[in-house]
């Protein structure tokens, strides 16, 4: 476990990673003596992610107290502007509460009724869908698609809705469950009959600027546009949100009111407020807002009018929600039994900030978390040398391929040899990992023929066997592209604190390549060699951070933080420990 710093001395350490600039984290924190440790140990945690390759900012909240507000990283890495509080980027479906909240403030001034039915503010609405209430427009319950284009489409509203009206429902009204953004836009646009104004105007006067939110909206805040973060789609400029296929009046209809909304973490933390009960919404709208209503596809969570509640376990009561449209991303979340709050958003695909929740509540109040290495990061290696490096670098062990992400690479690892080197296996290890990829290898090709039952030797019974045998061959037929093959990458242990822990001792990671398309398939195992599930999670990846020029450590950005020293580049080959990985042209 890392050494941990105090908040407030922390330019003390700012060597520790170039692009540091920590915020006044003394405001609304009387002194040093009343930071908590939560507030320390997220700080820790996502200090260390920084060097890997996070950024963004977060706020935490403890007991009504602000325990932690921090950037992390670059907005904008062209120009080294380093990331903020007061950062202005999109939040994704978090938008989706705004809109919720909206629709109830309507409903408390008597102007619409949750049971309301889509041809009260539509015309023309086919016979299928006149049945739809808002009730389910914002529970997703509506069967409505998911949606009908692109985000960056400048389509305005009538050409939107004529699109929408003529898609078949994925269910009749009321009986299922499928996430909608289009049907969050149905509610902008209702929420704009009533009002007479556009929805930003509407949700300015009426919940932005009374909650003090003066620094969230889609066109109307006065922001520095150097305050806007720019976003990375796997190590490249993606650019902005902002503007990105909007139309005169703000965002297009595949984006209004369901995502784009842009704000800081200090806004949203105002925002906490109202959906603590204490702002803007009266106590009626504010419980049916953080009631859930409809089950999720997940099976346990249950979505209600624009956020997501569920009991767990260990952390009692959630409310939460989270934002994305894959570069920018975003997540509220709340323990009200706790007063547990944060809010996060970041600007790098390659970490989303929702996947960041188990691990931000396991350092806020688990004693025994395995906090990843704070590793000190060069200056000495810049962007435009790493990108001339990227590639595939192969030895007789297998290969490992390098995408340049700024100064580091995400080095994805292909090869039992290879996986053996950087996760360390013993012998021991290699001969069961050895055996259990010849076990998967048999399995895929068989799966791959079309064979009636290629898990049968690894999952007991014959009728087992054949329904994880159709479960596979369903997501084949499921992805509508030619399978071109399945290669079998390689298996690791998994070792307590991992993510796959849990369900099994191995992992198989398999790779299935579609035409155009690829699935990645972590196939578990149980002790006694037979096969437990098939569950999701990246490619076996390192990030290569450099510690001096050319010089680099390897670290696994999952726990239990797996680390590798003594990686280096010698002319065109890339050196791990003793091994050469030559880059073929």
């Amino acid at each position: 476990m890392t050494t941990k710093k105090l908040i407030t001395v922390i330019l003390l350490v700012v060597g520790l990673l170039s692009c540091k600039n920590k915020e006044n984290t003394t405001q609304n924190l009387a002194t040093s003596s009343e930071i908590s440790t939560i507030g320390k140990n997220i700080d820790d945690y996502l200090t260390a992610m920084e060097a890997i390759g996070f950024s963004g900012a977060i706020i935490v909240s403890h007991k009504d107290k602000v325990v932690l507000r921090e950037g992390y990283g670059y907005s904008d890495r062209e120009n080294r502007i380093p990331f903020t509080t007061q950062t202005v980027q999109s939040n994704g479906s978090n938008t989706k509460q705004f809109t919720g909240a909206a629709i109830l403030l309507l409903e408390s001034r008597n102007q619409l009724s949750m049971n309301d039915s889509l041809p009260i503010y539509f015309e023309n609405v086919p016979v299928d869908k006149q049945q739809i209430t808002l009730h389910q427009l914002l529970t997703h319950s509506s069967g409505l698609l998911q949606g009908v284009g692109y985000d960056e489409e400048p389509i305005e509203f009538a050409p939107f809705f004529n699109r929408l009206m003529v898609e078949p429902l994925e269910f009749d009204p009321g009986t299922s469950y499928n996430y909608s953004n289009a049907g969050y836009s149905l509610l902008a646009r209702i929420v704009e009959n009533l009002s007479g104004v556009n929805y930003e105007t509407f949700i300015y006067k009426n919940l932005l600027k009374p909650s003090g939110m003066m620094k969230t909206g889609y066109i109307q805040p006065s922001w520095n546009r150097e305050n806007m973060a720019i976003g990375y789609q796997k190590g490249e400029k993606w650019g902005e949100v902002y503007k990105k296929g909007w139309i005169e009046d703000g965002p297009n209809w595949h984006l209004r009111g369901n995502g784009g909304l842009h704000t800081t973490a200090e806004d949203m933390h105002k925002w906490f407020a109202t959906v603590k009960g204490s702002g803007v919404l009266d106590k009626n709208a504010v419980e049916k807002w953080t009631t859930g209503y409809v089950t999720e596809n997940n099976g346990y969570s249950k979505y209600g009018y624009g956020l997501v509640s569920y009991v767990d376990d260990k952390w009692g009561k959630v409310i939460t929600h989270s934002g994305s449209n894959s570069i920018f991303t975003s997540h509220f979340f709340w323990l009200p039994e706790r007063d547990f709050f944060f809010y996060i958003h970041g600007n790098n695909s390659i970490f989303p900030v929702y996947k960041f929740e188990e691990n931000i509540l396991k350092a806020a109040f688990d004693e025994n978390f395995n906090f990843p290495p704070i590793v000190k990061t060069s200056n000495l290696n810049n962007a435009i040398e790493t990108k001339q490096k990227e590639g595939t670098y192969h030895s007789t062990y297998g290969t490992i391929e390098l995408m340049a992400d700024d100064s580091r690479f995400i080095a994805k690892l292909s090869g039992q040899n290879v996986l053996d080197l950087m996760f360390k296996h013993n012998e021991k290890q290699k001969e069961k990992l050895a055996e259990l990829n010849s076990k998967m290898i048999e399995v895929m090709d068989k799966l791959e023929k079309g064979d009636e039952n290629p898990f049968k030797d690894i999952v007991a019974g014959d009728e087992a066997s054949k329904k994880v045998t159709r479960s596979f061959q369903n997501r084949i037929i499921q992805m509508r592209r030619n399978l071109e093959s399945l290669n079998v990458i390689g298996s690791f242990e998994n070792i307590p604190s991992s993510d796959l822990y849990e369900y099994g001792p191995y992992t198989t990671f398999v790779h299935a390549r579609f035409e155009n398309w690829n699935q990645y398939w972590n196939l578990v195992w149980n002790e006694d060699g037979t096969y437990n599930g098939n569950y999701s999670g990246p490619w076996p990846e390192f990030t290569l951070v450099p510690v001096n020029e050319n010089q680099y450590k390897g670290i696994r950005g999952t726990p239990p933080w797996n680390t590798i020293n003594n990686i280096e580049f010698i002319d065109e080959c890339l050196k791990i420990e003793n091994s050469l990985f030559c880059k073929i042209e």
